[in-house]
């Protein structure tokens, strides 16, 4: 199966009106459109944008946002979140991986812990804040060659090194386990028993999703044109 998922993670899951929440973030003219379980809403299409519960845990599933969290800024829209969501911990989750193209950014107490993000052409180029405990598993399988590059020996492939981009979309998946208690992949009940509602919107004002901001490029590479 090629991965491919957009979507920001709020834990604990805020008491707000999801419509308003939508509307700040920039998401407005909504209209409701067919909900869906999650195996198809983590990857939205177009102007769709889905949000629905798990566990303890608010998901918000929509294009080109979540991609705006990898930097080691606050970008305007976490901002929102963070004014909206003080108590939470907010994560984004990018992964399309059918190119390699991988990123994780954590927020918690308001400021960003966390951000990790790369891609098979250009590597691993977003590094910053101390490891999680969810990434220490795998960092621990991995070594820096004389290049400078980390390689990874897996114990189901042993003898096989990996480079970083090939094992991104493991990262990933640990780090959703922080939110769902189990890495996505392999969480049945989040992705094929819970519905998330689905709304069409006409307008995206949503901050710095124009490509020419600061916040949503890294290494000057908008993510959403590999999508």
């Amino acid at each position: 199966m090629g991965w491919k998922t957009s979507t920001i993670i709020i834990t604990p899951r805020p008491n707000l009106p999801v419509e308003s929440l939508l509307n700040n973030l920039g998401l407005t003219d909504l209209k409701s459109i067919d909900d869906e379980p999650f195996e198809i809403a983590l990857n939205p299409k177009g102007n769709s944008v889905y949000i629905g519960s798990y566990k303890d845990s608010l998901i918000i599933s929509v294009p080109d946002i979540p991609a705006s969290f990898l930097t080691e800024h606050i970008s305007d829209a976490e901002k929102i979140l963070i004014r909206e969501c003080p108590e939470a911990e907010i994560c984004a989750i990018v992964l399309h991986s059918t190119v390699n193209l991988w990123g994780y950014a954590v927020i918690k107490n308001g400021q960003k812990i966390r951000a990790r993000a790369g891609a098979s052409d250009d590597g691993t180029f977003l590094e910053y804040g101390d490891p999680l405990i969810e990434e220490e598993a795998l960092l621990s399988k991995s070594t820096i060659d004389d290049h400078g590059n980390r390689i990874y020996l897996l114990d189901e492939f042993p003898g096989e090194p990996f480079t970083e981009d090939q094992v991104g979309e493991n990262f990933v998946f640990e780090i959703s386990s922080r939110y769902f208690g189990t890495s996505l992949d392999s969480a049945d009940d989040l992705l094929f028993e819970t519905i998330l509602t689905g709304y069409r919107f006409s307008k995206n004002t949503a901050p710095n999703r124009d490509s020419s901001s600061k916040e949503v490029q890294i290494k000057n590479k908008p993510w959403w044109k590999f999508w």
